[in-house]
């Protein structure tokens, strides 16, 4: 069986995430236009990107990056 990894008509999403908001990029494949998000972590900010997601009615596709100690200089990950 071969996998399908297409990103045409999927919305992508990169969330930049820290301890209390998260930068949110979103992105659909093939348009130059993106859409930024802050979001608090709140439930309710996480239920208003829930919503917008949504409303685009296409597969979502989110990537995360962890923001924090690993940018600090001598962080060894331990």
């Amino acid at each position: 069986m071969t996998a399908n990894h297409s990103t045409a008509s999927t919305l992508l999403v990169a969330i930049d995430i820290s301890k209390y908001r998260h930068e949110v990029l979103i992105g659909i494949h093939g348009k130059k236009r993106r859409r930024k998000l802050t979001i608090t972590n709140t439930l309710e900010d996480f239920e208003r990107l829930a919503t917008t997601l949504a409303g685009y009615d296409l597969p979502v596709r989110i990537g995360f990056e962890a923001n924090g100690n690993l940018k600090r200089p001598g962080f060894t990950g331990g």
